[in-house]
């Protein structure tokens, strides 16, 4: 994956899969999409990437790992996301990606797969870099 990196395909492909990756649990896609995005915020700006901050990003992932799944709170974490990326516009591509998985979420198990799919950008974001 060494290609330059376009924010907006990268994102737009991840947005593509998102049912595939929640609703029916393709680990392939989830691998796929979780690297690419991970290499996008892990990235500098000046190899394409955004340059997020490991702590903006942990800041809503380590209260994603310690939510259980009910109807109340998936809205609110979805708030949660567009308040970071509004506070740190680096932060844009994964709001813009988890916002519509979050719209997926209909139970514990999809709620599941949610929090996969974003450990998967946590992890690859470190290895690409993340500060």
């Amino acid at each position: 994956m060494n290609e330059k990196l376009d924010r907006k395909k990268i994102v737009e492909e991840a947005k593509r899969d998102l049912e595939k990756i929640i609703v029916e649990g393709n680990g392939k896609l989830l691998d796929y999409h979780a690297e690419k995005l991970g290499m996008l915020l892990g990235k500098g700006r000046k190899e394409g990437g955004t340059g997020a901050k490991t702590s903006q990003i942990r800041n809503v992932f380590d209260r994603v790992k310690r939510m259980e799944y009910n109807e109340y709170n998936v809205p609110l974490l979805r708030a949660k996301l567009f308040y970071v990326a509004g506070r740190h516009n680096e932060m844009s591509p994964l709001k813009d990606v988890l916002s519509d998985a979050l719209k997926l979420i209909d139970g514990r198990e999809k709620f599941e797969r949610f929090k996969d799919f974003f450990e998967a950008i946590v992890a690859y974001h470190k290895y690409y870099g993340g500060e």
